[in-house]
């Protein structure tokens, strides 16, 4: 009955879960196929014979069992290997103690004390092993298993106990009290273990699908915040480039409402001699004696003048030109220039000399308007730091503005030497809305070093108070003319 219950059991658990071709399952189910064959050699001891008794059925039977709480181990995770070494060595141990009692012609009362006190000892590990599973699988499993250990050890002690007071029978399978109840715990245990086996193996199995599903909704739902984010930050990237957009157009006109009365009165001056002119070339035509070399004296000042006044426009035109076109390669040198027109009558006004030493036919690729942007905001900070400032006696108000080529890239030098700026302020200088101008917005500098970094460039600067500052900017160089 022992015999089928091991291999029906065994043998089912196997066949059901044999889809899963699980290292674990196969260990349990094969080692409890093998526990069965050696009840079978146990039990026919005169049939079988000595050797095969006690040495075949001895070594299988252990195998089996040791076999079975390796794969209950396997559940544990931890110290596995400790495990697998330990049972083995007292599994050795015992095997050579029982078959070195035998050949020394040990009785076979304490040889059935030795054999059924070892297995009630060692059996009593499915119940360790139910114990550490329950906290981490609170299911009727590990309970089937503690359950299953402790009737095994308990039928099995009451037998060794049977044996060790003369009370019971020597045969392993010979009729007796102790025999009777040995054999119904052992089959019930063996179902309840195996039970236990199941429902823990099954228990996990769902609980790593549940962990798995989990996951996966986790995943799913991580992506689709994460598509949502990646959405709002493109919107943000947008928002961020139209105001980026809008503070540009802000800061040329509060750029240029600085230069307007003084282009306002340099386009007068060709205006009105172009006025004048015209008036004294139409009387010299009245006359009656037309003299053409002085009409056309008149008439090529007129022209000069018109050329003066187009080139004014044009530069203003340029600066208020549609952000949004596409770049395109740009002369840097001749963009200097250009800048330098919108600032010459302040610069003339206030007295400043502005020194250049530009690198003719270079070469940068970006957008013309915004630089021009960058390169007005630094002229005009300069000439802020040397506006309204008492200086020594012979002292030179000047800008120095210079170009070279280092590493592939070309680098404008901006050099004032006025007030500085102030220490305190110098790690705030690129921030947004920072500014130590009793009329600043805090712009400038802001915008104009993320329109350098957006071309690939950068923007630093040294200041010393009293002394001056030195502004730096490097942007990527195209060493041949498009």
């Amino acid at each position: 009955m022992i015999c089928m219950a091991y291999l029906v059991l065994h043998g089912a658990i196997w066949f059901s879960l044999s889809e899963q071709r699980n290292m674990q399952v196969r260990l349990w189910c094969s080692s409890g196929i093998i526990s069965g064959l050696s009840v079978v050699l146990l039990s026919l001891r005169n049939e079988v014979g000595e050797f095969i008794f006690i040495y075949l059925g001895q070594l299988l039977m252990l195998i089996g069992n040791v076999g079975r709480l390796i794969a209950l181990r396997i559940y544990l995770d931890k110290k596995l290997r400790l495990a697998i070494v330990a049972h083995c060595i007292v599994a050795t141990v015992y095997f050579f103690h029982f078959t070195r009692s035998y050949e020394a012609g040990t009785p076979d009362t304490v040889l059935a004390i030795l054999f059924f006190g070892f297995y009630t000892l060692t059996c009593f590990d499915y119940f360790l092993v139910g114990f550490q599973i329950y906290p981490r699988l609170q299911t009727l499993g590990p309970q089937l298993l503690m359950m299953g250990g402790l009737v095994l050890c308990g039928s099995l002690g009451f037998k060794t106990t049977m044996l060790a007071f003369g009370l019971g029978v020597e045969n392993i399978y010979d009729p007796g009290i102790d025999q009777y109840v040995m054999i119904a715990g052992q089959f019930v245990a063996i179902t309840l273990i195996n039970i236990g086996f199941l429902r823990i193996f099954l228990d996990l199995r769902e609980q790593k699908n549940l962990k798995n599903e989990r996951s996966l909704a986790a995943a799913e739902a991580e992506a689709i915040m994460l598509e949502h984010h990646k959405s709002e930050l493109q919107n943000l990237l947008k928002e961020r480039e139209e105001i980026i957009r809008q503070l540009i157009l802000s800061n040329k006109t509060a750029g240029m409402g600085a230069l307007v009365a003084s282009l306002a009165h340099e386009l007068n001056q060709p205006l009105c001699a172009i006025g004048l002119n015209a008036q004294l070339v139409e009387r010299k035509l009245n006359s009656v004696n037309i003299d053409v070399l002085s009409a056309r004296k008149f008439l090529d000042s007129v022209i000069t003048d018109n050329r003066r006044a187009a080139c004014i426009i044009s530069a203003l035109r340029g600066m208020f030109e549609n952000p949004d076109r596409e770049q395109g390669h740009i002369k840097f040198d001749e963009l200097i220039r250009e800048t330098l027109v919108l600032i010459s009558l302040r610069a003339k006004d206030e007295r400043v000399d502005i020194q250049t030493t530009l690198l003719p036919d270079t070469w940068i690729e970006g957008d013309a308007t915004q630089l021009q942007q960058v390169i007005l905001n630094l002229l005009n900070n300069a000439l802020d730091a040397l506006y309204g400032t008492e200086f020594q006696e012979n002292f030179t108000k000047t800008i120095a503005i210079l170009t070279e080529i280092k590493d592939e890239m070309i680098v404008l030098h901006v050099d004032d030497n006025g007030v500085g700026i102030p220490a305190e302020f110098h790690s705030s200088v690129f921030e947004l809305f920072k500014t130590n101008k009793a009329h600043g917005m805090g712009v400038g500098l802001w915008l104009s070093r993320t329109v350098i970094n957006a071309h690939g460039g950068d923007m630093r600067f040294v200041s010393t108070p009293g002394v001056g500052t030195h502004f730096e900017v490097t942007l990527p160089v195209h060493l041949n003319k498009p």
